[in-house]
C-alpha cells in the first residue's frame, strides 16, 4: 500500500485546499465502483465521462479526499466530512502527483514502449525479476496518460523494481510519460506498424518511439533491439547522442553474439511451449518456456537484457525465463469440450502481429485441421483496404483448412486470400455470425487447432465461447 500525506499531495499539485480534515491517505483512486477505503479520489474528466458528478459517490464508497478541478454548491456539505483539494486540471493534478513520487521513490523503473509486444514484454519482464527482486507492475495495458501515472502511484515503497508499459497513438505522447515516469531503464520492443491512422508511415512512428530514448534521464540504461531496422538504427545514432548511457542490445540475428548482451533463438516450438538457447550476459544457457510463438523470443530478450539491466546474474535469469508466462487474449492456449485447442490472440492486432502468428501457424506440425478466424484490424486509417489484401495474401498462403474473417475490409481480405488460389472453406461477413460461429465450432475436433486474431473491439471471445472452452474466462 502506498500511503500519501496531504501536505505532499499539495505541494505536488500546486493544489487549494477547500477543506482539511483527514491527511493520511491510502493510495489514489478514480473508479466509484471500487473499494475508495482511504483513498484520494481523483475526479478525471475524459471524453466520454466526467468523475466529477460521482464525487459523492466516492465518498460513499470510503474515499477520504478529494481532488477536483470544479466544484458545485450542491456539494457544499462534504467539506465538513472530508479533505478537498482543487486543481486547475485533475488529469495535469494527477501526473504532477505521479512525477513527484517517482522522484521520491527508491526503487528502480523500467519503462518498456513498442509497436508491438510491450505488454507481452511487461509481463514477461516481471515475472522474471520478481523471482529475486520486489516488484510492481501495471495491470493489462494500462499505459497511457492516466494508466502510467496510476502505475506509478500504486508503485509500494518497498518494490525495489516497478515495471512500467508506455504506450502512444500521437507525437509526443512519450515524451510525456517518459518525464513523468523518469525510466532507469528504457527499452522499446520493436517498431512496426501500429496507430498508422495517426502517423501515416513507420519513420514517424519510429521519430514518437524514439522519444522514450531522447526524454530519458541522460545516464539511464537504454536497450536496443538489434533485429528491427528502426531500433537498429536509434542504437547507432545513441552512441554518439548519449555518452553518459549505458547501452544494451539484443538479437536473435546478429551473427557476433558476443558483441551482445543477450542473443537468444529457439531450439523447438510447439503449442504448449517454446525451448529457447543462446548467450545471456556471456553465460551461454537453454530454457523451456510455457508460451507460443515465434515472436515471443524478441519479448523474452526485453526481459532478460530488463534483468541484466537491474543487476541480476545471467544464471539467475536463465532460471527465472520459465516463470514468463501469457496472459488473457495473448497468444492464450484454450482447450475446448470437442478436443481442439484454439490460439485466441483478440486483444490486439495489427499487420505485424497478424503476420508473425500466421508464420507460426505455418511451420507448426499437426494432425488434424488448421483453422483461422479473423477479425479486422484497426486504426489502418486509408491504409486499411491495401493492408487486409496484403494479409489476406499472407494467411492464404499458410495451409488453412478453414478461414473466417468478419469486419468492414471483409471484400479487400477474401481478394487478397483468393490470390493465391487457396482451397478448403471460406467465409467473410461484414459482421459476426453467431451461427457461422456455431456451424465453424461444430465441426472441430481431436487435434484441430484454431487460430483467432484480431482487434479488441471485433469481441473474438465470442467464437472461443462457442466452441465450450474448458478453460477460459471472460474479460
Amino acid at each position: 500500500m502506498t500511503t500519501f500525506h496531504l501536505d505532499f499531495i499539495l505541494n505536488a499539485t500546486k493544489g487549494k485546499l477547500l477543506s482539511r480534515h483527514c491527511e493520511v491517505f491510502d493510495g489514489v483512486g478514480t473508479d466509484t465502483r471500487a473499494n475508495l477505503d482511504g483513498q484520494l479520489f481523483i475526479a478525471l474528466k475524459g471524453d466520454a465521462f466526467d468523475a466529477h458528478i460521482f464525487v459523492r459517490k466516492a465518498v460513499e464508497k470510503g474515499a477520504q479526499a478529494l481532488l477536483v478541478h470544479s466544484w458545485k454548491p450542491e456539494n457544499n456539505d462534504l467539506l465538513d466530512r472530508i479533505t478537498v483539494i482543487q486543481v486547475p486540471d485533475t488529469l495535469l493534478g494527477l501526473q504532477s502527483l505521479a512525477r513527484e513520487y517517482r522522484r521520491t521513490f527508491g526503487g528502480k523503473v523500467i519503462g518498456i514502449a513498442g509497436s508491438n509486444g510491450k505488454t507481452t514484454s511487461k509481463e514477461f519482464t516481471a515475472a522474471l525479476i520478481s523471482a529475486f527482486r520486489k516488484v510492481h507492475y501495471s495491470k493489462g495495458s494500462f499505459n497511457n496518460h492516466w494508466g502510467v501515472p496510476f502505475t506509478l502511484l500504486a508503485t509500494p515503497e518497498e518494490a525495489e523494481v516497478a515495471v512500467v508499459e508506455m504506450g502512444m497513438n500521437h507525437a509526443g505522447e512519450l515524451a510525456l510519460l517518459t518525464k513523468i515516469a523518469q525510466p532507469d531503464v528504457n527499452v522499446v520492443t520493436y517498431v512496426g506498424i501500429e496507430h498508422i491512422e495517426f502517423f501515416g508511415t513507420l519513420d514517424k512512428i519510429a521519430e514518437a518511439e524514439k522519444e522514450i530514448y531522447d526524454e530519458a534521464p541522460a545516464d539511464s540504461i537504454r536497450i536496443y533491439n538489434l533485429d528491427n531496422p528502426y531500433t537498429r538504427k536509434m542504437y547507432a545514432e545513441a552512441k554518439e547522442k548519449f555518452p553518459k548511457a549505458k547501452l544494451m542490445t539484443f538479437s536473435s540475428e546478429t551473427p557476433d553474439r558476443k558483441l551482445i548482451d543477450v542473443s537468444l533463438k529457439i531450439k523447438s516450438l510447439t503449442m504448449q511451449s517454446l525451448t529457447v538457447q543462446g548467450l545471456i550476459g556471456g553465460v551461454l544457457g537453454e530454457a523451456t518456456v510455457p508460451v507460443f510463438g515465434l515472436h515471443n523470443v524478441t519479448n523474452l530478450m526485453v526481459a532478460a537484457s530488463a534483468g541484466l539491466a537491474v543487476g541480476l546474474e545471467p544464471e539467475q535469469i536463465w532460471q527465472g525465463l520459465s516463470r514468463c508466462e501469457t496472459t488473457w487474449g495473448r497468444n492464450q492456449l484454450v482447450h475446448t469440450k470437442s478436443g481442439a485447442q484454439i490460439l485466441f490472440d483478440g486483444y490486439n492486432s495489427n499487420p505485424d502481429s497478424m503476420r508473425a502468428l500466421v508464420e507460426n501457424m505455418r511451420i507448426l506440425e499437426m494432425k488434424g485441421k488448421k483453422v483461422g478466424i479473423f477479425g479486422e484490424m484497426k486504426e489502418l486509417g486509408d491504409q486499411a483496404p491495401q493492408m487486409h489484401r496484403d494479409v489476406g495474401v499472407n494467411v492464404g498462403s499458410a495451409g488453412f483448412d478453414v478461414i473466417w474473417f468478419y469486419g468492414p475490409h471483409f471484400e479487400e481480405f477474401k481478394a487478397g486470400v483468393q490470390s493465391v488460389n487457396l482451397k478448403g472453406n471460406q467465409f467473410y461477413t461484414p459482421d459476426y455470425d453467431e451461427n457461422l460461429a456455431k456451424q465453424i465450432a461444430g465441426h472441430l475436433s481431436q487435434n484441430d487447432i484454431a487460430l483467432v486474431k484480431g482487434s479488441r473491439g471485433m469481441k473474438l471471445e465470442r467464437f472461443v465461447h462457442v466452441c465450450e472452452p474448458l478453460d477460459f474466462l471472460n474479460k
